[in-house]
């Protein structure tokens, strides 16, 4: 049977592209979706507003101010407000989404709060005489008046220089905004020559910032040949860098190395007066967690000192996780002492014992984060947010002088001082627990927690669990660092670790490896670089780059792979070498089975944030989409390789990502947030400090447009990729979190006017749910007023929240706010289906979501051709359909097989657009590839007999190519179709250890029957003629002979399940069964195909 197989391989494999979707009239579930919701009249019940975990940072969360205690409730989007004095929650406002920080006007009339989601600072009136008192009464952002997108993004640290001059950090921009604090106005921008500045503060007129992403001045060993030392330079950078595109490393020593020209610039210090630089401090630390200054001036910061340069010399002294010694992280206080001429002292106080020593059980004091001192300058008192523990320094000596157990990671603290400075009473945030602890400091060295106040938390139970053991050191054997130490904020450290890594097919050392999100890890399985953590399909990988693993996961079991990656991290990164420990399911390493499983949903529960610059009416730019065609069309045009290099072959739609890699078995990752990641490729191979282009970005902070247009050698064609980058869907509206405030001052403001009609638009095609809350303004006090927006034919879209009192029209609001009878906040939430239990819906086109199977075939819909079916999953049979951002009619069918059938009620504009599906109330897909052309392609012929027209007449245009059997990658059955002679004949070529034969497949030209016939090396042959069923199946029926003289017949079933993947059925009397699969062409079949 299997020389039969053989003989037949060619006659099977023609038929690969035969077949269409198979028919689904009563598999398929149908629903028509419209522009606009379809109902006019008033809603018996207005659609609830949902809350996503984007797991931000933190810093000063939490503040106090007379006799009242404002916290962020990140979570729930609002600031939360305690009475000191009875230790109650007295009010909750609404603010932006994902509220992180708090700065209070140095008068204590305004409590500013940074909402890290919405871009936005809200402006909380704390004067208790007035009328708008603990209400929002401004928003403060800024937005480019062409593109609509956000240049406020990501704020984080406030601090007040004067009641009439305030900063804020922009985290992503890498800049100190300056504010009018009268106006509402950003007046002027401080560029931040580092990454990520998030805490700062002002003392003394002066203003001090620390980026968190500072780096310690590691890089990869390379430089140029001759400046090879065995130490710095272990390997010829340009060479395996540049000039080859060496992407496992092979054939060079290769270490991580702490080098001491590496910028790393910790502390930035501006005069407050004329906002310049006065100066800057470098080798504070790594991650730089909180801020404080004491009235002389002298700055303490919490941060965490990352150690993997200790184990990095992989290559030339063949170091492994062991060295390590299960510290991946210093946890230490520095101290910088300033004198007219600069920083004259930089001191480290360790906050536990240093290596080879370890603290004892309980002892540790994991990520200082929060970072406060007293009044006297005499105390600080920080958290150790891994450690869930709040401490007492000594500031003199740096002596730990007491500690108390909190809640999970505690993030924020505020202190209450007696009239001498000295400490009283701490309030602090514990803030994935979501409570605030309130500790008597009256004695320092034995502080104690008075009382524990919950805040409403929406996140559900076992994914807060989840996220509590991966922000915990409790995972950690020797308790210094938990996994959310090198993933902080569900985000990366940006640094290179050698850890418990396979070493890749023909490497003699364990290869450094670039921390990668645990963003969006949802339906981007197999895990990291390596094509092995969680992978659900086998295949090779970069241990095994020309075999074939088999799964190390379930398919289909989302869990089953987000396991296995905990697993291998707890038994690896978190564990001692050595250590035998295991859990109460028998596996290596810390954390019980239920923590493991309640990880694992976490971790598939941390979406991406909403994307950075996708303009606030949904429509991405012309210059995004231009991006998007390059990417994933037109390709890159690199001089030095024959054909364009299109990177949406292998970073592949939905999540731009696929695996099993030929020729080096690695993961293509991911590009959805390369915004945010300046450390690139898997090895950092392009962060190096003797290439002159990367040392010139680095001396300014490493902005990652410049860093990533490296990866394409900085050819300004292939530029939009970029802004492809920063407008592509994660999930969410370009109105999502987007809001204003109606005011006196706005309510004549055109692009509030702008922003406000397309908050408006989206709420109406139901893609985000706009909701106000204000106050009414009258003579008599003010009125409490919570609106929603709602589809009414009276054009009243303005419903009370409860459904009993009146309705308003944009108008009426406007006007209202304008004569100072009404000041509201409008913001845009998502869905109530928009939480971690239901994933973001995906797209893309026909086939497996993970292979890399050759260029994108988008649907092209022309005049009478308006329906496409596409591959899709996590769709619900209502879904509605959007084009270039805005919501249009059509049906949505669910196929079998994760296929979609998508009809367009009418055919869009002509060119690249852009689709995607929501599901009600959940979150919209990615953005796909529709192609519309003005007329119909030129019919085939349907009388012609040249073999090409047959084959597109009957849909086999996607026949030529590689095809092999899925178990070994067709190490064992291979075949190559290419045109022998073009249009008329195609010859297919089928390889096997050992045995080689060969066929043509041609058209009769009497008949105009295809006919086909081949022939092996055993001299076994056949004749066949392919006939076609109105099913959508196909039969090729043949004849044969074999070397033995053996004849007879026999028919071939093809059954084409997607664009990739081919069953076939042979007609024995016990019918046989094979799977087959497209490949992608390695270069000696690139050879073949072009022969």
């Amino acid at each position: 049977m299997m020389k039969l197989f053989v003989t037949f391989l060619a006659a099977v494999l023609l038929a690969a592209s035969l077949l269409g979707p198979p028919a689904n009239s009563k598999e398929t579930q149908k629903r028509e979706t419209a522009s606009n919701p379809k109902s006019d009249a008033a809603p018996d019940r207005l659609r609830e507003s949902g809350h996503s975990s984007f797991v931000s940072p933190h810093t000063s969360p939490i503040a106090v101010r007379n006799g009242l205690v404002y916290v962020v409730n990140t979570p729930s989007d609002t600031v939360d407000v305690i009475d000191s004095q009875s230790k109650s929650i007295v009010r909750r406002i609404p603010v932006g989404i994902d509220p992180v920080s708090i700065g209070v006007r140095p008068d204590g009339k305004e409590v500013w709060i940074a909402n890290h989601v919405s871009d936005s600072v809200s402006v909380i009136d704390s004067d208790h005489d007035s009328p708008t008192f603990l209400h929002v009464i401004a928003t403060i952002q800024q937005f480019d008046p062409k593109t609509r997108a956000t240049t406020f993004d990501e704020p984080m640290g406030i601090a007040f220089a004067t009641n009439e001059k305030a900063y804020v950090a922009l985290s992503s921009e890498n800049q100190i905004a300056v504010v009018d604090v009268k106006q509402r106005r950003i007046t002027k921008r401080l560029a931040i020559a580092a990454q990520d500045p998030r805490a700062i503060s002002v003392r003394n007129g002066r203003l001090y910032v620390i980026p968190f992403e500072s780096n310690n001045k590691t890089q990869l060993s390379g430089g140029s040949k001759e400046n090879i030392d065995g130490d710095l330079v272990t390997f010829d950078a340009w060479e395996h860098s540049i000039l080859h595109n060496n992407v496992l490393s092979l054939g060079h020593v290769v270490d991580i190395v702490k080098h001491p020209d590496v910028p790393d610039r910790d502390l930035f210090v501006f005069d407050t007066k004329t906002d310049e630089l006065i100066d800057s401090v470098d080798t504070l630390g790594t991650l730089l967690y909180g801020l404080t200054v004491d009235s002389s001036g002298r700055v303490f910061i919490a941060q965490t000192d990352a150690r993997n340069h200790i184990n990095g010399r992989a290559g030339t002294k063949k170091h492994s996780l062991k060295e390590l010694d299960n510290r991946a992280f210093l946890n230490q206080i520095t101290q910088v002492q300033f004198t007219d001429k600069g920083a004259s002292r930089k001191e480290i106080i360790d906050l536990e014992p240093l290596p080879p020593e370890h603290p004892s059980p309980g002892e540790a004091l994991a990520t200082p984060y929060a970072i406060e001192i007293s009044g006297d300058d005499s105390t600080l008192v920080v958290t150790a947010a891994a450690s869930d523990k709040v401490v007492t320094i000594d500031a003199k000596s740096g002596k730990v002088m007491g500690r108390v157990a909190v809640d999970a990671v505690p993030r924020g603290i505020a202190l209450d001082a007696t009239a001498d400075g000295s400490l009283s009473q701490a309030w602090v945030l514990n803030a994935v627990a979501n409570t605030v602890s309130l500790i008597d400091l009256n004695n320092p060295t034995t502080p104690t927690v008075v009382q524990t106040i919950e805040l409403a938390d929406p996140t559900p139970p076992a994914v807060r669990r989840g996220r509590i053991a991966f922000e915990t050191a409790s995972a950690s054997m020797t308790e210094t660092y938990s996994c959310a130490s090198c993933h902080p904020d569900g985000h990366t450290d940006q640094l290179l670790w050698v850890l418990k890594t396979p070493i890749v097919t023909g490497g003699d050392q364990i290869m450094p490896r670039s921390t990668m999100p645990i963003r969006g890890l949802r339906d981007t399985e197999p895990f990291h670089w390596d094509g092995i953590p969680g992978d659900p399909y086998g295949g090779n990988n970069s241990a095994n780059i020309h075999g074939s693993d088999e799964p190390t996961s379930i398919h289909g079991d989302v869990i089953s792979a987000a396991r296995h990656l905990i697993d291998g991290a707890l038994a690896g990164t978190m564990a001692v070498v050595g250590d035998e420990t295991i859990n109460n399911e028998g596996k290596a390493g810390l954390l019980s089975a239920a923590q493991r499983d309640e990880m694992s949903e976490f971790l598939l529960s941390v979406p991406y944030p909403p994307s950075q610059k996708r303009p606030y009416d949904n429509v991405v730019t012309d210059r995004a989409k231009r991006g998007f065609q390059l990417f994933h069309i037109d390709g890159d045009l690199d001089p030095t390789k024959p054909q364009a290099n299109v990177c949406g072959n292998c970073h592949r739609m939905p999540f731009l990502v696929s695996t099993n890699t030929p020729g080096t078995g690695m993961d293509a990752p991911t590009w959805r947030g390369a915004y945010d990641r300046f450390l690139i490729l898997p090895q950092g191979r392009l962060n190096i400090l003797e290439f002159d282009f990367y040392e010139r970005i680095a001396q300014q902070g490493i902005p990652e447009k410049e860093m990533w247009r490296f990866s394409w050698g900085g050819r300004e064609r292939f530029n939009p990729v970029w802004d492809m980058v920063l407008e592509g869907s994660t999930g969410y509206s370009g109105a999502f979190a987007r809001q204003l405030t109606l005011n006196e001052r706005s309510a004549q403001d055109e692009q509030m006017h702008d922003l406000l009609i397309a908050l408006e638009s989206s709420a109406a095609e139901e893609a985000i749910i706009l909701e106000g809350h204000g106050l009414l303004l009258t003579d008599r006090g003010s009125e409490e007023l919570s609106l929603r927006y709602q589809s009414a034919a009276n054009g009243k879209h303005y419903v009370p929240v409860h459904l009993d009192g009146k309705a308003f029209s944009r108008e009426e609001l406007i006007e209202m706010a304008d004569s100072g009878e009404l000041i509201v906040t409008l913001t845009g939430y998502h869905g109530e289906r928009s939480d971690s239990a239901h994933p973001q819906p995906a797209i893309w086109t026909l086939g497996p979501i993970e292979k890399q199977r050759g260029p994108q075939k988008f649907p092209k819909l022309y005049p009478g051709k308006t329906e496409m079916i596409v591959s899709g999953r996590h769709l619900d049979q209502d879904a509605h359909v959007f084009l270039n951002g805005r919501r249009v009619r059509g049906d949505v069918e669910l196929l079998k097989d994760e296929r979609v059938r998508i009809a367009l009620e009418s055919l869009p504009d002509p060119g690249m657009q852009l689709m995607q599906l929501q599901n009600p109330d959940g979150k919209l897909s990615n953005d796909f590839i529709v192609q519309v052309s003005v007329e119909e392609p030129k019919s085939v012929n349907p009388d012609s007999k040249v073999l090409s027209d047959i084959l597109n007449r009957n849909g086999w245009d996607r026949l030529l190519g590689v095809w092999g059997d899925p178990d070994t990658g067709g190490e064992k059955l291979k075949m190559i179709y290419s045109w022998k002679i073009e249009g008329r004949v195609i010859e297919t070529r089928s390889f096997e250890p050992k045995k080689q034969s060969v066929g043509l497949m041609a058209v009769n030209g009497q008949s105009g029957d295809v006919f086909d016939v081949s022939a092996d090396a055993t001299g076994s042959s056949t004749l066949g003629t392919w006939k076609f069923e109105s099913d959508g199946n196909a039969v090729l029926q043949v004849v044969y002979a074999t070397g033995e003289g053996q004849q007879g017949t026999l028919n071939i079933h093809y059954q084409l399940v997607d664009d990739d993947t081919l069953h076939l059925t042979f007609e024995f009397p016990e019918p046989f069964h094979i799977k087959l699969i497209r490949m992608k062409p390695t270069k000696s079949h690139k050879k073949e195909l072009r022969k």
